[in-house]
Formats: structure tokens, sequence, C-alpha cells
């Protein structure tokens, strides 16, 4: 690895965040909980404004799409610098923003023969009957099997967290 490479430094700084150690499981999951009951919210918000006011929908949709890159890049920005007090709204908006311009999916599944209700309800239930798993699962893990865990979301993590990482290997 070359000298002037960041990436061990980036792997040392992955380490210290929260949600990374033998916990990952039990810490993330709120969090994923959280954003996906905001985004059932937007997605909520959106086909409300469909129905009682559909000429808005598709320019208030772009605006969205917009604001969601915005909010993406300066979230991942505030969180990178650990300034989580400022990025968990930034996210929560976001995962607003997301639910938001996913409506226009969702009315056309509500529409299709076949989907409908029953499809959107048939996902929704596999999506949480999934946390609730993953949290029991999780829970059950032990300390080796979280450090594990661990190990391989920081093999993913340093690119996030050091965007300018000059060289992993010379």
């Amino acid at each position: 690895m070359s000298n002037t490479s960041n990436f061990r430094d980036a792997i040392r700084e992955a380490k210290t965040q929260a949600l990374v150690g033998p916990n990952v499981i039990a810490n993330a999951l709120p969090y994923v909980g959280g954003g996906l009951v905001l985004t059932a919210l937007g997605a909520y918000g959106g086909l409300g404004v469909i129905r009682t006011n559909p000429g808005i929908f598709l320019p208030t949709f772009f605006g969205a799409i917009v604001v969601e890159l915005v909010l993406f890049f300066v979230a991942q920005n505030v969180a990178e610098k650990g300034n989580n007090k400022v990025a968990l709204p930034l996210l929560a908006a976001y995962s607003l923003l997301s639910g938001y311009t996913i409506s226009g999916l969702i009315f056309v599944a509500l529409r299709t023969q076949g989907v409908g209700i029953q499809g959107i309800g048939l996902a929704a239930l596999g999506c949480g009957v999934t946390f609730i798993a993953a949290r029991q699962i999780g829970s059950n893990l032990s300390e080796q099997d979280g450090m594990a865990l661990t190990k391989t979301i920081n093999l993913g993590v340093p690119p996030v967290i050091a965007p300018g990482v000059s060289k992993i290997a010379s």
C-alpha cells in the first residue's frame, strides 16, 4: 500500500463511528425502521396530493427529486464531519421526500390489476417481517459475529467516509 494513501486512516476513522461495533445490527435497526416510517408517511402524502390535486404532483415530484439529490450530498458531508445532530434531520427529510417520489409508483401499482392494495400490503408485510426477524437474529449474534459484520461493513465504508482516497494499492 502506498504511503500517500489515506485508506488506513479511513479504516481507523470508520471504527470510531457509533453504528460500527459488536452491536451494529441493534444500533442501526431503529434508524432504518424510523426511516421506513418516514418514507411511508411521505408516500401517503404523495398519494393524497395525487388524489386531491393531480395537476401539481408532477412539478412537485421533479422538485422533490432535486431536493433529494441536494439533501443526499449535504447529509453525507455533514455525517462525514461527525455532526449527527444535523445529519439526522436531513436524513429524515430525505426519507419523507423519497416516500413522496415513490408515491407515483405506488399509485400505478394500486391501479394495476393483480397488484392493487393486496400487493402493496404484502410488500409492506414482508418488509416488516424482515426487520422484525433481523432484530431478533441480530440480538442473538455473538460479539464475534458482530465484529465480523463490522469488518465486512468497514470494507465498504471507507469510500463513503473518505472519498478522497488517493490509492488503494501501489
